[in-house]
């Protein structure tokens, strides 16, 4: 990971001075428990925060899809056609009014 810059969050508390030095030189900082990455610090500006905010959400974004398709892979959905997942939504909606006709739902 080139020369990236891990600490620990006992570390993180008890240096806060010397790792925002480090952060302000390097841009980035891994933040480790029990030797594990848990977090990623990276430096921003007031006139980027916004910007960057939302970079890091598409990439979260861009995260859960790729997850949710690889278990629809997994399970055999990615290949259902348009028609199976139209059956398949119109029986889980008549279920739920089913449910919530006898007050079974708890939303």
């Amino acid at each position: 990971m080139g020369n990236m810059n891990f600490v620990s969050f006992r570390e993180l508390r008890t240096s806060t001075s010397k790792i925002n030095d480090m952060l302000i030189d390097d841009g980035k900082i891994v933040v480790t428990s029990n030797g594990k990455p848990k977090a990623l610090m990276i430096q921003v500006s007031e006139t980027d925060f916004e910007e960057t905010l939302a970079v890091l959400n598409q990439v979260k974004l861009t995260r859960a899809l790729n997850s949710i398709r690889a278990a629809a892979q997994r399970s055999g959905a990615a290949e259902m056609t348009l028609d199976e997942i139209n059956m398949e939504i119109a029986e889980s909606r008549k279920e739920r009014r089913e449910r919530s006709a006898k007050g079974e739902l708890n939303d």
